[in-house]
């Protein structure tokens, strides 16, 4: 199901933005930043960076056929079929991963419902409070800080400030009690919140705690641009009304009083400490080294966003509307992802690289006689990961004694491999990505074998056929050296050993028959010295091999002397 890969991209993203507030924490303590408005900017780079990073990476694509029957979701990891007519264990699956979608729904609907009861608290407050009188406090400190606001008394709590069009200032009573010093103080803290429009990033905050309620790494980042907000205002508070001793009185005085959530709290005694030791000492940091300071922590957070992305990738799913084609279809999706369509072709300069690591398919429960061939294309991308993975098609054939039409597989054969693919692991390619096709053959033994890697195959009928034969591939390096190829005056030897190529049991099951060519050296003492594939039928190539390196010839005499020489040798795999 979709919510499946929405989960799974859950798990990804979440892993990334721990990732990346754990580097930009460490960064916060080796580099001490002494600046409060620099601290403040620092952190709320980091929590937008956080919230971005989703499009700020390239996705791993999965490629999926659909068809009417049945709907087909494959992940890192594993793959999910919900099928109408049946019940699978990956259908109780998908119930686990729905449920837990649910619930990470149910407990963001749960946080905005509790964001909303506190504004209307507010709300309440605002109309419980009793207007403030006009008085000389309240008119040198708007006038001091060039905001104004509806100022309010309520009978508890701690100062709060809230509202973008019409702002209002919420004073407990018990502030007519302290000295006139504190009142300023006080007052001149909730008008610059006013002034800089504080309250439109608490808010924000509140929506971002609720979408990603479940995260600890983020409700310490968003605790952490708080406290610095309150840094930056306390700053302001003493330089415009150097009352440092009064301030820190009146943080004392409140730190105990319960908060109006979801509003800035005037005094949290979680941050008492921090900010009563920044407000006594002078903070002073060129801007030289405020310069340098943010420069290196921003090449370490953009260096550890991209090793977050790489080792936690999200993955994209295209949903591709599947085809069935008659007898011997399974399905085809003609869509490349986006990783496809960059993918580079292979070359001698940049061959399939070797596979590091792989998982064999595992055969579905599905009463089949012969043989299911599939053929996939991976597309490994340049660190040597199966980024993307869709079937190119398939068929079922029967078996070569008792050809018959068959009906077409279902398309659990086609996810079976794309599930294997996917877990896939190669060395990182020369000029990736790469594309390019893997086949396999599932057998009614429930076994599932690799037929070819990087040369397609498909099915006709009911027998297995090859595509048109490919340009023979270049020699590798050193191939034949020193040997001369046979035509002219190089005469080519005869026959003396004929050892014929043993029929492979499972290309006779997939009915699979045609010509190998093969390109020879022969020693000059008659014997094969090596042998490779021209024209592959890659389930007969082994046989072909095994039977050719085993003939014995004439040596070949030139100027009456024996010399190695290339020629060409067919071997014909017929059923008949």
């Amino acid at each position: 199901m979709i919510e499946t890969n929405l989960l799974m991209d859950v798990v990804a993203y979440s892993a990334q933005v721990t990732c990346v507030i754990a580097i930009g924490a460490m960064l916060g303590t080796i580099v001490r930043v002494d600046a409060a408005g620099v601290r403040y900017v620092y952190w709320r780079a980091l929590l937008a960076l956080c919230l971005v990073l989703p499009w700020l990476q390239v996705r791993r694509s999965i490629v999926v056929a659909m068809s009417p029957a049945s709907t087909s979701v494959s992940t890192p990891l594993g793959s999910i079929t919900a099928s109408a007519a049946a019940s699978t264990p990956a259908a109780a699956a998908t119930d686990w991963m729905a449920l837990a979608a649910w619930a990470l729904a149910a407990g963001v609907m749960f946080h905005v419902c509790r964001t909303a009861i506190g504004l209307w608290r507010l709300r309440r407050l605002r109309r419980a409070g009793v207007l403030a009188p006009e008085c000389d406090v309240h008119a040198e400190m708007q006038q001091l800080v060039r905001a104004r606001a509806e100022i309010r008394y309520v009978p508890s709590g701690q100062p709060v400030t809230f509202g973008l069009w019409r702002p209002v200032v919420l004073l407990p009573e018990l502030l007519n009690s302290q000295s006139p010093d504190i009142q300023r103080v006080v007052l001149c803290h909730e008008l610059f919140h006013v002034r800089r429009r504080d309250w439109i990033w608490v808010v924000a905050e509140e929506l971002v705690k609720s979408v990603l309620w479940f995260h600890p790494a983020v409700l310490w980042l968003v605790s952490r641009v708080r406290q610095a907000r309150e840094e930056v205002v306390d700053e302001l508070t003493v330089l415009a009304t150097s009352q440092r001793r009064a301030y820190i009185e009146a943080l004392l005085v409140f730190a105990d009083s319960p908060t109006q959530a979801p509003a800035a709290a005037f005094a949290r005694r979680a941050h008492l400490f921090q900010r009563m030791l920044l407000i006594s000492k002078e903070a002073v940091m060129s801007s030289r080294r405020i310069l340098a300071s943010m420069a290196a922590m921003t090449v370490v957070v953009a260096a550890g966003v991209w090793s977050a992305a790489s080792v936690f990738p999200m993955t994209q799913t295209v949903i591709a509307q599947g085809r069935t084609g008659g007898p011997g279809a399974v399905t085809s999706s003609s869509e490349a992802g986006p990783l496809e369509r960059q993918a580079k072709p292979v070359t001698p300069e940049n061959p399939i690289p070797r596979r590091t690591f792989s998982v064999q398919p595992q055969t579905p429960s599905d009463d089949a006689s012969g043989v299911v061939v599939v053929t996939v294309r991976v597309v490994v991308d340049r660190q040597g990961r199966v980024g993307e993975a869709r079937s190119l098609g398939g068929a079922r054939g029967g078996r070569a004694a008792t050809p018959q039409p068959v009906s077409p597989p279902s398309e659990a054969f086609a996810k079976a491999a794309i599930d294997a693919v996917r877990q896939w692991q190669y060395e990182p390619p020369s000029d990736g990505p790469i594309a390019f096709d893997v086949t396999f053959a599932f057998t009614s033994g429930g076994e599932a074998r690799l037929l070819s890697h990087g040369a397609p195959a498909f099915v006709a009928g009911s027998s297995t056929v090859m595509p048109p034969p490919a340009p023979p591939p270049p020699p590798p390096p050193g191939w034949a050296e020193g040997a001369l190829r046979v035509g002219g005056n190089v005469v080519m030897p005869l026959k003396t050993k004929h050892v014929a190529p043993v029929y492979p049991a499972l290309a006779k099951s997939a009915a699979v028959q045609g010509v190998v060519i093969l390109e020879v050296i022969v020693g000059a003492d008659g014997h094969v010295a090596d042998a490779r594939v021209l024209r592959s039928i890659p389930l007969l190539d082994p046989a072909a091999l095994d039977a050719v390196r085993q003939w014995e010839f004439t040596p070949t005499r030139l100027n009456g002397s024996p010399v190695p020489v290339v020629m060409t040798a067919t071997v014909q795999f017929t059923l008949n």
